[in-house]
């Protein structure tokens, strides 16, 4: 009997569906069966990445080599891609249990002997094949690592050693930072070393200003955010009128986002991140809504986790009325999206373009006029989805828009225009040229631009638009030299014309700029 091609043709896409969905459920209960074995958690603390062990993943830096051969119970667990030539700083995060792997004794490289004086205890495991690029023989320990642990200071390694741990026992995950109205006097404008990467809310007759502060640098302890508000931007400044700290030492808190959503709540947004000066990769976008963001004292919602990743842009509300939330890690190194259709109450992972480098993301999103969603991302690359975030083209990088690897601003205007607002340098190298770049037929064309601060160390636009329609953007200048938060107020007219003559308009409109005063003991 012959089969119709057709039904061939359906029996094989079932075919593909079913082996696909079992691969998946199979990674999933790999990834399960991984995190109950390994409960401790370290971090990085010298820039090396953290990854998940699966077969094909690179394992150093620094070196060729790819997992080939994982042991079950290892298979899907985090691990720090350090150096194989120096080694890592590593430093303990979380209770638990932990793996290592290193070349046993007697190899240049080996690091038993290290790890067995700091209460490894060797595992009788074979891991001969974990990876072919290695013909020496490999050891496995194990630590459960304990709150006294957790007080010592990051050990260096000057070898190879590969840790093997959950990234969703960090504290970052589980322990909600302080939303705090009315600080203190600790965190006067007076006493920040620097201040950066801001952004801007409107609701109602209020501007709410956020950004980010604390140590001495970003990364570093205590890093905090400021919310700030104001009646009349560039006149007054309630600064601060809210901060965001973390309890933890090990955590800080980082790329605060301010959004008003269709209802008029105002949602704060910040990132919270194990590593007092590095990245863990995996973050965690945490959320404190505030319903009466007009009231004396507004009252704010107790923070809670909404995925993971790191969200430094606003969300966006399609057509068809699901969200969208753009949050990316550096575990998948996909510039991923969430979605929600209960107006923000939970989210679900949809999908996200591959990225070849790591690197910051900080993608945005529009939706086109026919449904199609639109991403522009750091350094000006894009990429389309037609299925409201789930698959997506390949990120492909704008001649049109030649920009340094720095955030940018990318969506709709309430007359229906798009705008782009972005660092424009011909060699791609210096966050200076502060552009607007404007679209009235759907990104097609972009005729239009104007110029808004030429100067270099600028960067990290957010705008709002007020009821009149004008724009105002914020973004920073030399976070720790000048530590300016500015803004800039303009209307489209403004930027069709190439520049800005109304009398309410400017730009270089100083909001913030601590004078320090050194209060650090010698």
């Amino acid at each position: 009997m012959k089969m119709k091609a057709g039904s061939r043709a359906a029996i094989f896409k079932n075919a593909f569906r079913i082996v696909f969905i079992i691969s998946g459920l199979l990674f999933l209960y790999a990834r399960i069966f991984a995190q109950e074995n390994t409960s401790g958690s370290v971090v990085a603390r010298d820039g090396a990445r953290m990854f998940i062990a699966t077969a094909g993943e690179k394992v150093f830096s620094d070196t060729g080599f790819y997992f080939n051969s994982i042991p079950v119970f290892l298979n899907g667990s985090n691990f720090i891609a350090g150096s194989f030539y120096k080694g890592s700083k590593i430093e303990a995060a979380a209770a638990g249990k932990i793996y290592a792997i290193t070349p046993a004794s007697g190899s240049p490289f080996s690091q038993e002997a290290r790890l067995q004086q700091e209460g490894f205890s060797k595992r009788s495991e074979s891991i001969d094949g974990l990876f072919k690029e290695f013909d020496g023989q490999l050891v496995l320990l194990e630590k459960t690592l304990t709150d006294a642990d957790l007080a010592e200071p990051p050990a260096a390694y000057g070898s190879w050693v590969i840790f093997f741990f959950s990234g969703y026992h960090l504290p970052s995950i589980h322990e909600p930072a302080k939303v705090i109205w009315n600080p203190g006097k600790e965190y006067l404008p007076q006493t920040r070393l620097w201040q950066g990467c801001p952004t801007i809310a409107k609701t109602g007759k209020r501007y709410w200003f956020g950004w980010f502060t604390g140590g001495t640098k970003e990364p570093d302890k205590g890093n905090y955010a400021v919310i700030s508000y104001s009646g009349e931007p560039g006149k007054t400044l309630t600064d601060p009128a809210l901060i965001v700290t973390h309890p933890n030492e090990k955590v800080r808190v980082m790329d605060t986002q301010l959004w008003t959503d269709p209802s008029g709540k105002l949602w704060l947004m910040w990132t919270q991140n194990t590593g007092i000066n590095g990245f863990d990769g995996l973050w965690g976008t945490w959320a404190s809504v505030c319903d009466n963001p007009e009231a004396a004292v507004p009252e704010f919602s107790k923070p809670r986790r909404l995925c993971d990743g790191l969200t430094r842009n606003k969300p966006v509300v399609l057509s068809t009325g699901e969200w969208l939330l753009p949050s990316y890690t550096w575990v998948d190194r996909r510039s991923t999206v969430y979605i929600s259709g209960d107006q923000g109450r939970t989210w679900t992972l949809q999908g996200g373009p591959y990225n070849n480098n790591i690197t910051f993301y900080e993608h945005m999103l529009t939706e086109k006029k026919d449904g199609t969603v639109w991403m522009m991302q750091r350094s000006i690359k894009e990429s389309f989805s037609t299925d409201k975030g789930k698959t997506w083209t390949e990120l492909k990088e704008r001649a049109d828009f030649p920009s340094p690897s720095s955030r940018l601003y990318f969506g709709r205007l309430k007359s229906g225009a798009l705008i782009l607002i972005y660092n424009r340098d011909e060699e791609r190298k210096d966050r200076k040229n502060m552009t607007v770049a404007l679209s009235q037929d759907d990104g097609k064309t972009w005729p239009y631009s104007l110029l808004l601060d030429e100067r270099s160390g600028i960067s990290y636009p957010d705008l709002v638009q007020d009821d009149k329609g004008r724009i105002l953007l914020v973004y920073d200048r030399s976070r720790t030299g000048e530590k300016e938060i500015l803004m800039a107020r303009f209307s489209e007219k403004e930027v069709r014309k190439g520049k800005i003559f109304l009398k309410d308009s400017g730009s270089k409109i100083l909001l913030s700029r601590p004078e320090i005063v050194n209060t650090v003991s010698k």
